[in-house]
């Protein structure tokens, strides 16, 4: 779980490696089941491939084995020894029954086996043959003479004519004495392929004695083709004493397992070829099937994590991006949901809630406005008494002198001061209205501390002379430099006001080059500026708090140490005349 808090992705990606996660160990436990079920199965099966070749090569083995057992008693046998000694010196009755108990011997070896299908025995000495299935005394020459040749092989089995046959001849051959009798018995071909085809019954099988040796091969009769490859094999050096083995081999570029035994007796192999795909078919399908199963499950598991990723998501996202919206002040949002399930609550839930915040906001922005009215109307009444008085001395003053003229002025500038103060009407001016009053101010303060404090006004811009700005915002910051900074000044004394741009917002700066003021105040100054705007409701720190509440609290008052020594008040607002936030 701590991976999926630490992991930044979204909830469709989450789902879907949530799934795989589940997903991947039960798909690869099912490789594994499937990958040993093969292996177990070709074990199987090529043990099974290797006892029946084990098994049809013992029987047939021993077959050959009884049958050349047999072929050697009637070699010597009474009246084969006499058919072959004393034939000529026979009258000719005794010669025909000796024959006929030959033959009958010869059929009876005949009947005996399935494999037999033709007996016969070739007597020199009389230049005939006798056989257990005919009365013709005939054998061709080239059999004879394969019938002669096969006791010098070394061979027990013969091929011949696309057949196989079992010889015994008196004496042996490498005696170097006369032939005396040659016995041969024909092995059936059609009993031979249909064994060996029972042995293995798959597409692309086949079953095949070989003979190294005499370089002879009788198959099944099935894809014969393959048996020069298989021959070339079985010529290895190396598979000599082997009695049973199993080995893959690739021909004409396609794979086969070779089951082969080897009989001792007749000097033969025993061959079962099986196309690689044939032993392992049934687990193909199965391998298809599992791979086949893994897509669809890769499909589904997307299908339904994306059915996920609709159902919950997409809402789910509509909702944050209409918080992100609220959050940047957008409140006329309103979310609907066709469904009826929890986004549908949730969303009402949010409706209500924007319309509740629209609600509260309009009441605490008419709040703040209406404190805002009051605390403009608490500044305007509160007219500084010493101001006033000190006002009416200085008239008294030039009226005694009898300067009438500077009497004028500073009525008309009076005048102009209190009718600012008291009007009632917008709250909102123009900036060069302001500039005006904050004038008549300085003038009045002019034609008091004439010898002690000099006033520079900076001309205000042209392009900001109609700019709108709240009432008395920047006379109460005059009235402070002089009241808190410039009062105890004897000589020398400076009131600067200044104007400058930066970016969208225009800078009025106030600036006075008193000694009143110590680091310790101006810093517990800002502080209040900065925390404690609640408690004070005049002067600078009243200006500061309607600026913010207007404008935003990124604008307002900022008070530093000016480059003259004394108190640098920086007023900062925007030039688009609109408020910022509530």
């Amino acid at each position: 779980m701590r991976v999926f808090k630490q992991f930044n992705a979204g909830i469709f990606t989450k789902l879907l490696l949530a799934f795989l996660i589940v997903i991947i160990p039960i798909f690869s436990i099912s490789i594994y089941i499937i990958q040993s079920a093969e292996k177990n199965m070709r074990e199987e099966l090529s043990q099974s491939v290797v006892n029946n070749v084990q098994f049809y090569m013992s029987s047939f083995e021993s077959e050959m084995a009884r049958i050349i057992q047999i072929n050697k008693e009637l070699i010597f046998n009474e009246d084969f020894q006499k058919i072959r000694t004393i034939a000529a010196e026979m009258d000719d009755y005794t010669r025909v029954q000796t024959i006929l108990k030959v033959k009958d011997r010869l059929n009876l070896l005949k009947t005996s086996s399935l494999y037999v299908e033709n007996v016969k025995v070739y007597i020199p000495s009389m230049e005939r043959g006798i056989f257990s299935n005919s009365y013709d005394n005939h054998i061709p020459l080239d059999e004879l003479n394969a019938l002669k040749m096969s006791g010098r092989t070394g061979g027990k089995i013969t091929y011949w004519e696309k057949g196989l046959f079992l010889s015994e001849v008196y004496p042996d051959p490498f005696q170097k004495l006369p032939l005396t009798i040659a016995l041969g018995v024909d092995l059936s071909t059609k009993k031979l392929q249909e064994s060996l085809r029972q042995i293995v019954d798959m597409d692309g099988a086949g079953a095949s004695f070989i003979n190294v040796k005499q370089n002879w091969s009788f198959s099944d009769g099935k894809h014969d083709q393959l048996l020069p490859e298989i021959k070339a094999f079985l010529n290895n050096p190396d598979l000599k004493g082997r009695a049973i083995d199993q080995s893959n081999i690739s021909i004409k570029g396609k794979n086969y397992v070779i089951t082969y035994g080897y009989s001792k007796l007749l000097d033969t192999y025993l061959v079962v070829y099986i196309p690689a795909d044939e032993v392992l078919g049934p687990l193909d399908k199965y391998r298809k099937f599992l791979w086949l199963l893994s897509i669809l499950s890769i499909v589904i598991i997307v299908a339904f994590s994306y059915w996920i990723f609709r159902l919950i998501h997409r809402p789910l996202k509509r909702l944050v991006s209409s918080f992100r919206k609220v959050e940047r002040g957008d409140l006329q949002i309103e979310l609907d949901h066709n469904y009826s399930d929890e986004f549908k609550y949730l969303y009402g839930q949010f409706n209500v809630m924007v319309s509740q915040l629209n609600k509260l906001i309009g009441e605490v922005y008419e709040e703040r406005i209406r404190s805002q009215q009051a605390e403009l109307k608490q500044l305007q009444s509160q007219i500084n008494p010493h101001f006033l008085y000190n006002s009416f001395f200085m008239l008294q003053g030039l009226v005694r002198m009898r300067d009438v003229q500077t009497a004028e002025h500073l009525l008309q500038h009076l005048g102009d001061y209190f009718k600012f103060i008291t009007r009632t009407g917008n709250e909102t001016i123009p900036l060069d209205q302001e500039i005006h009053h904050s004038k008549s101010y300085t003038e009045i303060q002019t034609l008091r501390f004439s010898r002690q404090i000099r006033v520079e006004w900076e001309e205000l811009p042209e392009a900001f002379r109609r700019l709108p700005v709240p009432r008395l915002i920047l006379q109460p910051v005059i009235e402070n430099a002089y009241v808190h900074g410039l009062e105890d000044k004897v000589s020398n004394g400076l009131l600067s006001i200044r104007f400058a741009i930066e970016d969208e917002d225009l800078l009025i700066q106030v600036e006075d080059n008193g000694e009143n003021i110590s680091e310790a105040a101006l810093e517990e100054l800002r502080h209040r500026m900065q925390h404690d705007l609640t408690k004070e409701s005049t002067g600078i720190l009243n200006v500061h708090r309607r600026l913010q509440l207007r404008y935003g609290e990124h604008y307002g008052l900022a008070v530093s140490r000016g480059a003259e020594g004394g108190v640098l008040v920086e007023m900062r607002l925007t030039t688009k005349g609109a408020e910022k936030n509530v």
